[in-house]
């Protein structure tokens, strides 16, 4: 697997994805997902330096899309998304596609911690993070709305470099 920065042909993928059941029922983000409006929020993205938005590519097609958003300059950390092909969920790929993430956030960045939020019911994920290493460091109580209209807590999970780092020497 490789991981190359997001580009403009890459956003119909995106879209359909996000579109997916598979996808957006564990990802916090306004339904549908228009390709117009996608276009729109790549345009002011691009540049921005306070993020990176990611591709990971296998066998010469995309399999996840991620990214390390809001970026801080002081402290060096920033934001951990990451969704897998609908197709190719539960294959192994989250895992890899995250710790690639990661790699990339440490050495390419400079980043000192990398952190995430997720759902409290999100229990794949939740082993993925913890099979790369994140700690959980907290929970926000009753933070998102199901869509049966349940009050759910979100988990908020953090990695640091230096943790990231001692693990690779294991």
């Amino acid at each position: 697997m490789r991981i190359r920065e997001l580009q403009f042909d890459d956003l119909k993928t995106r879209v359909q994805w996000m579109n997916d059941p598979k996808v957006y029922s564990s990802m916090h983000f306004d339904l549908p997902v228009l390709m117009d409006n996608t276009i729109s929020w790549y345009e002011r993205i691009k540049n921005n330096q306070s993020r990176s938005d990611v591709v990971f590519i296998e066998d010469e097609r995309i399999v996840a899309f991620g990214g390390l958003t809001s970026k801080t300059e002081d402290t060096k950390k920033a934001e951990l998304y990451i969704f897998v092909s609908p197709d190719s969920q539960h294959s192994g790929l989250g895992t890899a596609a995250t710790l690639l993430l990661c790699e990339w956030g440490f050495t390419k960045l400079g980043l000192n911690k990398i952190y995430l939020y997720t759902n409290e019911n999100n229990l794949a994920a939740i082993r993925v993070y913890e099979k790369c290493g994140f700690v959980l460091e907290g929970r926000l109580r009753q933070e998102f709305l199901t869509a049966k209209g349940e009050l759910k807590d979100r988990l908020y999970f953090g990695l640091l470099n230096s943790d990231y780092v001692r693990s690779k020497m294991l």
